[in-house]
């Protein structure tokens, strides 16, 4: 067959200069050469941007991120860049791990005030930076004085020394509770318009409050110390319980020599038998909040503003921890120390409650002025 001719007309979409493809070929691979051509001569096919190299997209735009912050880089990512939400958020994992069997504990009235004192904190400061979010607006605006800071510091180091031994729950949390000090120390302590202005630690070593801080110590000391042998469940261990491998647990009839096996060997121990300090046994922490509350109010500046009623919280104080002593009490050094302190601060409380405890006596006397002949002579001059 002879060659078909060249055509002269040329095709649709100015393609006929253009070198035939070979038919083996795909026919995607045409397309793409002609995109190339076209960007080549620049045209770019609909629906594709071109940035000089065919074939390829335009990069998405780069978010460049917020360089305002200034503080310290270990707060850029703790919500309101406060220090002390991040101490709040490490006290918070150690009440989770609290849970566990072989970690201490704070107890329940313990965990449910850092829990409360945490929020009311967490939203105080994220208001400060602006950042706060709705249920801020749901806590209770007494939530938000200075004073409630302050004092879930003095919580949290009051709590700590109940988590004393070696364990690393004390160590989360005493790292917590100095983030928290440290930060709030500064914003709502310390200053002319902190709260440390209404009171005065050093009055504490004068007589009577002298008394009271002894008292507290003793206490909180005794509260290491045995509080003798009891049941699991904080009972006391009765008398006619039969112990087995002892004489008590044979029949009448059998004549065996009395032995007295130590109650913690455990080939003999009946499994509920335990001895136990102070803070082991239930609402320990009730005692310890109490009588820190005695101080606070004793530590109060005589100017300060305060309510008729606090009068009468040391004797409250006082009366809440001798009915915990008594309930708990036991034939062992613990009680005996622990009701030997409370005492001391029974003491100051009575005392307080009936007006005797006058601050008058702190402070110096006024000095009088120096003698001045010269202002006696205008006196008789004036009057003569």
């Amino acid at each position: 067959m002879p060659a078909r001719p060249a055509s002269a007309t040329p095709r649709a979409g100015g393609r006929s200069a253009r070198p035939s493809r070979p038919m083996t070929e795909p026919s995607y691979a045409s397309e793409l050469m002609d995109e190339e051509e076209e960007a080549r001569q620049g045209r770019a096919p609909p629906g594709r941007v071109t940035t000089g190299r065919a074939g390829k997209t335009a990069p998405p735009p780069v978010v460049e991120e917020d360089d305002s912050y200034t503080g310290p880089r270990w707060l850029k990512d703790v919500p309101g860049h406060s220090q002390s939400v991040l101490g709040v958020g490490v006290v918070t994992f150690c009440l989770a791990l609290s849970i566990l069997p072989f970690f201490p504990n704070v107890g329940v009235l313990g965990t449910l005030l850092t829990l409360v004192g945490g929020v009311a904190l967490v939203a105080r400061e994220l208001k400060r930076a602006g950042e706060a979010p709705g249920w801020v607006d749901h806590v209770p605006a007494v939530l938000l004085r200075p004073e409630v800071p302050a004092a879930y510091t003095l919580l949290l180091l009051a709590l700590a020394v109940g988590l004393l031994g070696f364990n690393l729950l004390l160590i989360l949390w005493v790292a917590g509770a100095l983030l928290v000090a440290v930060d709030q120390y500064k914003q709502v302590i310390e200053g002319p318009d902190g709260v440390g202005r209404h009171f005065d630690v050093r009055s504490l070593l004068g007589f009577p409050r002298v008394l009271a801080l002894a008292g507290v110590a003793t206490c909180i000391i005794a509260l290491f110390l045995p509080w003798g042998v009891m049941m699991a469940d904080g009972s006391a261990v009765p008398d006619n319980a039969p112990v087995p491998g002892s004489v008590r647990g044979a029949p009448p009839e059998l004549r065996v020599i009395p032995s007295n096996r130590p109650s913690d060997d455990s080939l003999y121990q009946t499994g509920g038998v335990v001895r136990r300090s102070g803070w082991d046994l239930p609402v320990s922490e009730l005692p310890e909040l109490a009588l820190l509350a005695v101080l606070v109010l004793a530590a109060l500046r005589p100017e300060t503003e305060r309510p008729a009623f606090t009068r009468w919280v040391p004797v409250g104080a006082v009366s809440v921890s001798l009915l915990w002593a008594l309930v708990s009490v036991r034939l062992a050094v613990g009680p005996f120390a622990f009701l030997f302190g409370l005492g001391a601060v029974g003491f100051y409380a009575v005392r307080h409650a009936l007006g005797r405890d006058e601050p008058g006596s702190r402070y110096p006397p006024e000095e009088d002025a120096p003698y001045d002949p010269d202002q006696d002579l205008e006196t008789e001059r004036d009057t003569g």
